[in-house]
């Protein structure tokens, strides 16, 4: 069945029938949306129409359909972080980033489906259902962020505002197919949102182009005052800089832990990414970055298993049972983290920014792989030691703190999307999307879309 997806031409009235279409067709198969804001949005689109025909300029995003993840504010709306806990936990005001968009033009059209609590890479919900890969619905979407992935893949809205500890924007982006950006942190406010780590929580904008997705960032990036990791840095008029040639920029590649093990596809997809860059002018610099393999150990599970059990720790105490237990078994690795462990995590940090730093004197973004491997079966017999690699590559980043953009680059034999991600200088989210934007100028593997079945019954999770 074909999806009709929401095109800028259209007014917003017309971009929310065919995306709350889209919601009504798909969702029963990938379960990408927990809550579905119908009226609302119709609502909103008659009003930016009505202001349009009367000339009124109604921002950037002007008619957009956006989904957010279900761990971002919105005013008389559940905020449910896929948990049993928050069912009926209703939104008093709007996130920094919900004010941001409605300001900005955008349709808000519900609230994606989640890994419970933020808290892992597979999107497989106990208490709202596992969200389904739409290019294979046997496949997971990815997480946390995997409602988003598969709603923006399907059409239910034409970006989402996912969020990113530890590769949860990257991650879904790259297993649906979709372009997906995690900001320098403290580049867009967390207000109003759920935390897993206050020192390395992100939200970020997903959507198919990644020219959208630039769109949305100049949308909600910015101060607020209310938030203590804001940080109030200007951001730069960069959209009529994002279609300017690349020729000349130079993007690093470390082929030592980045490229071993990798999935035969992934593999050559990356590369002829590389090539595709070579022949847009870029020119290709090898790097050395050191013992980068110890960014997943001493980030995932130090740093953020500590972090999280000192969010849950009082909660767990009382309601332990209401938690999934995968969730659940994640943030008891916290309590066997040591006070030494912690801060030979924090010292190696230094020294990984340090040397990036040196790096992004050579270079202006590097490109590595997103994930090892496409989207694994949900169910499949290896998935335990999978789901330990899905975050492999993308901790490094999220470690740094600089802002990476996921891109897709291609699809395996059996028609599952690969992706590779950028990684930019602090705050230099304008050169990511840049390189990004000018690779899907010359590339065709963004325009590809699922097909829905012409049945679309719940499947069982």
């Amino acid at each position: 069945m074909t999806t009709e997806m929401p095109s800028p031409g259209d007014s917003a009235s017309v971009q929310t029938r065919k995306a709350l279409a889209n919601i009504e067709r798909w969702n029963p198969l990938v379960n990408a949306m927990i809550t579905v804001t119908a009226d609302e949005a119709q609502r909103a689109a008659t009003r930016l129409d009505r202001a349009a025909e009367e000339g009124e300029w109604c921002g950037v995003l002007q008619g957009m359909t956006i989904s957010l993840k279900d761990c971002i504010d919105m005013a008389g709306v559940v905020t449910t972080g896929a948990s049993k806990i928050l069912s009926d936990n209703i939104a008093r005001s709007d996130a920094f980033i919900t004010r941001r968009l409605l300001q900005n033009g955008a349709v808000i059209v519900g609230k994606a489906n989640l890994h419970e609590w933020v808290y892992g890479p597979t999107s497989q919900s106990k208490h709202f259902g596992p969200v389904r890969n739409p290019w294979n619905p046997d496949c997971i979407a990815g997480g946390s962020s995997g409602g988003s992935g598969a709603a923006v893949a399907c059409g239910m809205c034409v970006g989402s505002i996912g969020s990113d500890t530890g590769g949860s924007i990257r991650i879904p982006a790259s297993f649906n197919g979709v372009a997906g950006l995690r900001p320098t942190i403290g580049r867009i406010s967390n207000g109003g949102t759920l935390t897993v780590s206050a020192a390395f929580d992100t939200v970020g904008p997903m959507a198919r182009h990644v020219s959208d997705v630039a769109r949305i960032f100049d949308a909600i990036a910015g101060h607020d005052e209310d938030d203590v990791a804001s940080v109030d840095r200007p951001v730069p008029n960069f959209l009529s800089r994002l279609r300017d040639p690349v020729r000349g920029m130079r993007i690093g590649v470390m082929r030592r832990w980045f490229f071993d093990g990798l999935h035969a596809e992934v593999e050559r997809s990356v590369d002829e990414a590389i090539a595709t860059f070579r022949s847009l002018g870029v020119e290709i610099v090898e790097l050395d970055l050191g013992d980068v393999e110890r960014s997943q150990p001493l980030l995932a599970f130090n740093i953020l298993v500590a972090d999280a059990l000192q969010v849950h720790a009082e909660q767990i105490g009382r309601r332990a049972p209401d938690y999934g237990e995968d969730v659940l078994t994640r943030f008891r690795l916290g309590e066997n983290v040591s006070a030494v462990q912690y801060a030979e995590a924090m010292r190696w940090m230094e020294s990984w920014r340090h040397r990036l730093r040196r790096a992004f004197g050579r270079v202006d973004a590097i490109l590595a792989p997103t994930t090892p491997m496409p989207a694994p079966l949900a169910d499949g017999s290896d998935f335990i030691e999978s789901v330990r690699q899905l975050t492999r590559l993308t901790y490094a980043w999220s470690f740094a703190g600089v802002p990476a953009l996921a891109v897709p680059c291609g699809f395996t034999a059996d028609g599952l999307p690969l992706s590779f991600q950028l990684a930019g200088r602090w705050f230099d989210e304008p050169a990511v999307l840049r390189l990004g934007h000018a690779y899907q100028s010359a590339t065709r593997h963004h325009l590809r879309m699922p097909v829905c079945p012409s049945s679309t019954a719940p499947r069982r999770g």
